[in-house]
């Protein structure tokens, strides 16, 4: 009983936090930036700026006055999902992104955040496949137009998600990556371990999860931000929800002049 009673308060705590984060998400998004997100970016020859420019209008995206994040990654990691989560919309609703047990997703598309409409969010196809291979994928999905990249993979550091954070290093974007499925991870660490105790699970299933992002990303790549994140659950923040709004947050802020 005690168990499942710190459980639940820790639980109503958690959404306290999201609620707050997500107020400060309002102040921050209800302002247009002061700038375009270009000028903290390294030169990679003479045509950078141009080639921001010219796939930011093929893209119809306006850098003067909307924030602007991607979500990329493999195939399945729920990238659709989780834009819908976000938005506050069901798969069935009118405008929620496509989703299905096969990759429905086969070009980028542009989603509002509902009742911040500076806010876009666009879902990349599922990278590393023969119509999205990985070589290519972070330049012809104009990768390098996006204010921030999201990064999402269920486990294993694929061969496309190498090339996407090299490239995005290169042109000086800044990637964060997403550990989807978290209620399912969960439940396999309760079923394999026996552990009954939620917590003790999470904190089990928190220490799996780092320690695999420092051996396949942070020892090669050096350290970079990693949310664990439940789509289904979102809004209950029971994992890494409350860092992860916190972090689009300060994304945004950053487009602000001090």
């Amino acid at each position: 009983m005690g168990s499942a009673l710190s459980t639940f308060v820790g639980a109503i705590g958690s959404v306290k936090e999201l609620i707050q984060v997500m107020v400060k998400m309002c102040d921050v998004f209800n302002k247009p930036p002061d700038h375009d997100g270009m000028g903290s970016a390294p030169k990679v020859g003479q045509n950078r700026d141009r080639l921001i420019k010219e796939a930011q209008q093929q893209m119809g995206m306006d850098a003067v006055h909307d924030y602007n994040f991607i979500f990329c990654g493999p195939t399945k990691v729920g990238k659709s999902t989780l834009i819908n989560a976000i938005r506050g919309v069901k798969p069935n609703d009118k405008d929620a992104a496509q989703v299905g047990i096969s990759e429905v997703t086969q070009d980028v598309r542009c989603y509002e955040y509902l009742g911040l409409p500076r806010v876009k969010l666009y879902d990349a196809p599922g990278a590393g496949t023969r119509s999205h291979p990985a070589a290519t994928y972070f330049m012809d999905k104009n990768l390098y137009a996006f204010d921030c990249i999201f990064l999402m993979y269920d486990g294993s550091f694929l061969e496309c998600c190498r090339h996407i954070l090299e490239e995005a290093h290169t042109w000086g974007k800044p990637v964060a990556f997403l550990r989807t499925k978290a209620d399912r991870l969960l439940d396999d660490v309760m079923y394999n371990s026996g552990v009954d105790d939620e917590q003790l699970a999470k904190q089990q299933l928190h220490a799996q999860v780092q320690n695999a992002f420092q051996q396949q990303v942070v020892a090669y790549h050096g350290p970079h931000h990693l949310f664990l994140i439940s789509a289904r659950h979102l809004r209950l923040a029971g994992f890494d929800e409350v860092a992860f709004f916190e972090y689009i947050r300060q994304a945004a802020a950053s487009r602000h002049s001090t």
